[in-house]
């Protein structure tokens, strides 16, 4: 009985964590609304939640006459999270480095990258930051569990970096594929809601484009883990022969990519990431786009040099969203106990 009674409080607490993280903000009659608890119990669990500091106050909401309530908000600093995540600048692997949502931030070239390359910056942030509890890296390749499958950078393939990383700090260990990232970034903060597909694509130059799709609020990895793999597929121009300063060229080789890409997976839009775009790319391929497709499906373009604002987002956010999962696991093997 005294299993049930906290395998029931466990359930509970995961329902508020979740509800918190989705509404960010919530009073006590609109936890108990959302999760069909009775107030008496919301204020039970928020009052042990408030005192652990997973959730903290948020001010008062706003009042229309009566007596305002408290609103309370996920305290996501209760476990912080180390983000690291690279791309390319001025042909060159550039990587960040956050703790927390900007706690703690540096940016850094990196050369040669390795199993050993991000110990220095990770060992300060675990110094400043005992609470960490969670590692997300956003690196240009995929992995499935412990193995990375691909990567612009060799020296990380295989199954020896995320154990030895995660041996290391103890600490569960995230690996997000870079273009992924950014489109759950943009897809989280500009999007409407329900928008149901956004796809968006990175060109590095230096290294093969990769793409990223977000179905129903969710990256879509395909199996393996292969879905948008650019390298192979087949261009007016092989990627590594293409002038990315030649306009017209690089116009016709995107015209053809968008057109494959609406076809077989019809995104609500298209987001771009490079540094070579001009300021009427995007309009041009809207149009060449819609033109070809016969006016039957309206495609709409943005294009962006600024990569980082959606990356960092989109890391945050995946890093956050695995934390509260983490911690309902957590609870459950506790449970179990």
């Amino acid at each position: 009985m005294k299993a049930d009674t906290r395998l029931m409080k466990q359930l509970n607490k995961s329902t508020l964590r979740n509800i918190l993280s989705q509404k960010r903000t919530a009073t006590k009659p609109e936890l108990a609304k959302y999760s069909g608890l009775s107030v008496v119990t919301v204020n039970a669990l928020l009052s042990e939640m408030l005192y652990s500091g997973e959730v903290q106050e948020s001010g008062n909401a706003p009042s229309g006459g009566g007596r305002p309530s408290m609103q309370y908000r996920y305290n996501y600093d209760y476990r912080t999270v180390a983000v690291v995540y690279g791309h390319q600048l001025e042909g060159r692997s550039y990587i960040h480095t956050l703790a927390g949502k900007k706690l703690w931030e540096r940016q850094e070239y990196m050369e040669e990258i390795g199993p050993e390359s991000f110990d220095s910056v990770l060992d300060e942030v675990f110094a400043a930051f005992g609470n960490t509890g969670l590692i997300a890296f956003g690196l240009p390749g995929e992995a499935i569990g412990n193995e990375v499958i691909i990567n612009d950078f060799k020296g990380l393939e295989g199954r020896v970096f995320l154990p030895r990383i995660r041996e290391r700090y103890q600490v569960p260990v995230l690996f997000e594929n870079d273009i992924n990232a950014m489109t759950y970034g943009y897809y989280q903060s500009k999007c409407v809601e329900g928008e149901a597909c956004v796809a968006g694509i990175y060109f590095p130059r230096s290294f093969f484009p990769g793409a990223g799709l977000v179905l129903n609020g969710s990256i879509y990895y395909g199996a393996s883990h292969f879905a948008g793999e650019m390298g192979a597929m087949y261009t007016p121009v092989p990627w590594d022969k293409l002038d990315y300063f030649d306009g017209e060229q690089v116009l016709h080789q995107l015209e053809e990519v968008l057109v494959s890409y609406s076809c077989i997976a019809a995104p609500s839009r298209f987001v771009l990431y490079g540094d070579f775009f001009t300021a009427d790319m995007s309009r041009l391929l809207e149009q060449r786009v819609g033109s070809r497709l016969g006016g039957s499906f309206r495609v709409r373009v943005e294009t962006s040099e600024k990569l980082e604002e959606d990356y960092e987002t989109g890391m945050i956010s995946l890093a956050l969203k695995r934390i509260v999962e983490d911690m309902d696991a957590l609870q459950d093997r506790e449970v179990k106990l």
